[in-house]
């Protein structure tokens, strides 16, 4: 009995081996960390690019000055820009009278301030590095893709 506590005892202050168990312990932890944190630098950074060739074709709507009745000339301006595939590009303007969005470009506002914007909006799937969903295994992880946005509005008038 007093040789099992002295084995115990010697087996507690023994440290050798502490750190690389400690080492096996933490390197998942930090590894996991740091993939997650590459894979969402590169979602921020492909949003922040398609927000910059958003206002690219928002800033050709400012340098031409004025009301036109069509802006595709912006949006090509923004899909040239991006350089890239993308799902979606669009162009949105709108007339608001006193605030209010109209139904028509061309309503009469009756005295009420007048206001007209241009929406530019491009879409571009971002595919993550890592199939996190299959780590984790979370439903419907084959589609490991998401949509991001970037828009840019002006007012024109």
């Amino acid at each position: 009995m007093r040789r099992a506590r002295t084995m115990i005892a010697r087996l507690r202050a023994d440290r050798a081996g502490a750190a690389a168990l400690e080492m096996a312990i933490i390197l998942p932890v930090v590894g996991t960390m740091v993939l997650v944190a590459m894979d969402f630098s590169n979602a921020w950074m492909m949003r922040l690019r398609l927000e910059q060739a958003a206002q690219r074709g928002v800033e050709l709507i400012q340098a031409r000055k004025g009301v036109a009745g069509n802006y595709d000339y912006a949006v090509t301006e923004m899909t040239t820009a991006w350089g890239r595939t993308y799902n979606s590009a669009t162009v949105d303007s709108w007339l608001e009278c006193g605030g209010v969005r109209q139904a028509s470009l061309t309503a009469n506002c009756n005295g009420a301030q007048i206001a007209r914007y241009v929406k530019l909006r491009i879409t571009a799937t971002f595919a993550p590095t890592f199939r996190w969903g299959q780590v984790i295994g979370a439903a419907g992880s084959g589609a490991s893709a998401n949509v991001l946005v970037g828009d840019a509005v002006v007012r024109v008038q």
